[in-house]
């Protein structure tokens, strides 16, 4: 079984390690346009079986060379490449994992499930949306099986991810930079059929999470289970919102006009405020590293949990569905071997899964496409679990 793993970042080296640790894996191949962090991706990776490529995801024909005689293709790159590695995949034969789409959500989301006649009519599979919490939706689509209306899915993320060693900290996400400042642009609800935009930094709430993550602030943020859920749960789903933990410092550069793309005048030379923002913020890989050896060295408490409440009804009876993984980094690390984990090890389960042939459906499809049985119990099978509880309606 080979793997193709487009991108060496943080995500795309985690997926490559947790690949080339997978024994159904074969051969994985680390791609990305930087050479030497392709190489530094298969070398961590530790195994005889990892390779390094360099590769131009703007060049669909570089793509096919690099992923020729792939199994699955698992794109860690930034998403503005989704529609051209989904095309070199097609092209190829291969199936596809990615791990985001590219913002406003409600553009790229659309633009990648028009895909979906294409990927069916060559007999394979897509499975967009996988990194991190949105396998949430797997969960999701588990819970709403059961039920016979869903009216109401609410997901939440939040958690105490540790503290800057500096008074005057540097901002660093720890991942892509680009995603982790314009994901607060274009949040969107899901209301009576309808997606509308909510202004940014909206619907503040405190909310009390399982321990030991406790209560925490959130507000919506641009994520696509809002758009995919409605679309794929069905059952009369009349409303779908997001809200997660502000990036404050983000916020910040956002209300500064740090975000936008389009060319302002600083002294007689045009400049996007966002490429100069990005281009001042340390690479996610050396943040990503550092963290590693604090939390490991330390033994930092940085827990967070993906949760989902669902509402609807059975036999007639109201019923709240809570469903979550709670995840703690350093826990992640030494389980995974990276704090990528929560990411990388649905985005290599999925890929193995369609390489294998277990996926049935054909198309571009998100998490919840996924048969959700299979698909939990081998995560939990990792050490990915969720949890459940169940809240009735009490009627005299």
């Amino acid at each position: 079984m080979k793997i193709s793993v487009i991108g060496a970042g943080v995500q795309g080296s985690g997926c490559a390690f947790v690949a080339a640790n997978t024994a159904e894996v074969s051969e994985v191949v680390s791609a990305d346009i930087n050479l030497k962090m392709a190489k530094q991706a298969a070398e961590k990776s530790k195994s005889d079986m990892a390779s390094a490529e360099r590769v131009d995801a703007g060049n669909v024909d570089d793509l096919l060379r690099v992923i020729k005689g792939s199994d699955t293709v698992i794109n860690a790159i930034l998403p503005r490449f989704n529609l051209n590695i989904m095309n070199a995949a097609l092209k190829s034969g291969a199936n596809y994992v990615d791990l985001a789409s590219d913002v406003p959500a409600k553009v790229w989301v659309t633009k990648q499930l028009a895909l979906d006649g294409k990927f069916k009519d060559a007999g394979l599979t897509a499975v967009v949306f996988t990194g991190g919490p949105f396998t949430t939706n797997a969960a999701v689509r588990y819970v709403s099986d059961r039920l016979d209306r869903v009216e109401e899915i609410r997901l939440k993320l939040g958690g105490t991810w540790g503290e800057k060693e500096e008074f005057i900290p540097t901002w660093s996400p720890g991942w892509c930079p680009e995603i982790a400042l314009t994901e607060w642009l274009y949040p969107q609800v899901y209301e009576n059929g309808k997606w509308k935009d909510v202004p940014q930094f909206s619907g503040v709430e405190t909310y009390a999470f399982p321990e030991p993550v406790g209560p925490v602030t959130l507000c919506h943020v641009d994520y696509e289970p809002v758009q995919t859920l409605p679309r794929f749960i069905g059952k009369g789903v009349k409303y779908v919102e997001m809200k997660q933990l502000p990036d404050r410092m983000a916020g910040s550069f956002i209300k500064m006009g740090f975000a936008s793309d389009k060319p302002i005048d600083v002294k007689g030379v045009k400049v996007a405020p966002r490429d100069v923002l990005l281009a001042l913020t340390p690479p996610a890989v050396e943040t990503r590293a550092k963290m590693e050896k604090k939390r490991l060295r330390s033994g930092e408490r940085a827990v967070g949990c993906s949760l989902a409440e669902v509402k609807g009804e059975k036999n007639g009876q109201k019923i709240i569905h809570l469903v979550y993984r709670i995840f703690n980094a350093k826990e992640d690390l030494e389980k995974f071997g990276t704090t990528a984990g929560g990411v990388a090890v649905p985005a290599v389960t999925t890929a193995v899964m369609l390489a294998k042939g277990e996926v049935k459906t054909k198309g571009v499809i998100p998490p919840e496409g996924l048969e959700p049985e299979p698909f939990l119990a081998k995560l939990a099978k990792k050490g990915f679990t969720f949890k459940e509880t169940i809240t009735k309606e009490v009627r005299p």
